[in-house]
């Protein structure tokens, strides 16, 4: 778990009508708005970034979007010790990409997705570090660009840039690297370049004399955000989940009208002012159900992941997603 964490009980109300069938194999209709949330609790680890799950925590619509159903946050968490959190047990709840998603599915662990949460891909791409003499993708051949893992979202912002330029990733030199060494690695000339995403994109590009080579609305994107629970709770409270998903309808809608939810998460969470208003120029998401045309992304990219080497064949999207649009 992260070193901070903060709490934020629901209170527990009765419903006033039977919940809906429990989950079926493969995917599961996620109701209407008017079908409240059952009586359960559901314990959300959420990530330090500014996802609709992570800032719909203090909003004064959650208590009835959500009816009976408590909803406990801790956090915030880094996405590794959140996902531990979820799969030991500990948590039903947190938030991803979907190429991770994508990957869990691989590995066989025992996630449902509920609700992506999509964007134009600009808040994706690849930067080159002052003094590189990198001002094109072309110019990457023989030079150190740095990702967060392989097979993760600055690996997939990698391969899909390079896929419309003269170089190869294989002439790329790609150092794996954690997200709290990047900006001093990208600053004193460690690395060239930097694949990544977020706000570790927004600091590499507020970075005088970065340049930005290309983002994800250069090129067929389909890496979003994605927010999953446990398929044991899914299973076992589906109109929990339902609930969980309004909300974070609510939240997007609530967010396009006033974008600074995102910018002052991030404030909250340590980014400078600089780096804020980087982010600030980002798309803003809305929230989709994982219907048949989110499907078909998900297995799009799957077909990608394939395609790059990062797993080996492609999971069952339909039995591990929800549709709550139905």
């Amino acid at each position: 778990m992260s070193s901070t964490s903060h709490s934020h009980r629901r209170p527990r109300r009765l419903l006033a009508a039977i919940c809906a069938a429990a989950l079926l194999a493969g995917a599961a209709a996620c109701g209407t708005s008017a079908q409240a949330g059952d009586d359960a609790t559901m314990r959300v680890a959420y990530l330090s970034t500014a996802n609709y799950l992570t800032t719909v925590r203090d909003e004064p619509f959650l208590d009835e979007t959500m009816g009976s159903t408590n909803v406990d946050f801790t956090g915030p968490y880094n996405p590794t010790d959140a996902y531990a959190a979820v799969l030991s047990g500990n948590a039903d709840a947190t938030s991803t990409g979907t190429g991770s998603f994508i990957k869990f599915l691989a590995q066989g662990q025992p996630w449902t997705a509920f609700a992506i949460e999509y964007y134009n891909g600009d808040s994706q791409g690849i930067v080159a570090a002052p003094g590189s003499g990198v001002e094109s993708l072309d110019d990457l051949a023989g030079k150190k660009v740095a990702i967060i893992k392989r097979g993760g979202t600055g690996d997939y912002v990698l391969h899909k840039a390079l896929e419309g330029s003269n170089v190869g990733v294989d002439d790329v030199d790609v150092v794996e690297m954690s997200p709290s060494n990047f900006q001093a690695a990208f600053t004193s000339g460690q690395i060239d370049a930097l694949s990544s995403f977020d706000q570790n994109l927004a600091a590499a590009m507020a970075t005088p004399g970065a340049k930005l080579l290309v983002n994800g609305k250069d090129y067929d994107n389909h890496n979003v955000s994605i927010h999953i629970v446990s398929r044991d709770f899914a299973t076992k409270h589906p109109e929990a989940v339902k609930a969980m998903y309004r909300a974070l309808v609510k939240e997007s809608e609530a967010t396009a009208k006033r974008p600074a939810i995102i910018t002052d998460a991030y404030r909250q969470f340590g980014a400078s002012d600089e780096v804020a208003d980087q982010v600030s120029h980002f798309d803003v998401p809305k929230i989709l159900p994982i219907d048949a045309d989110g499907r078909a992304m998900l297995e799009a990219q799957a077909k990608e992941y394939v395609d790059f080497g990062f797993i080996d064949e492609m999971p069952d999207i339909k039995a591990a997603t929800m549709d709550c649009g139905a």
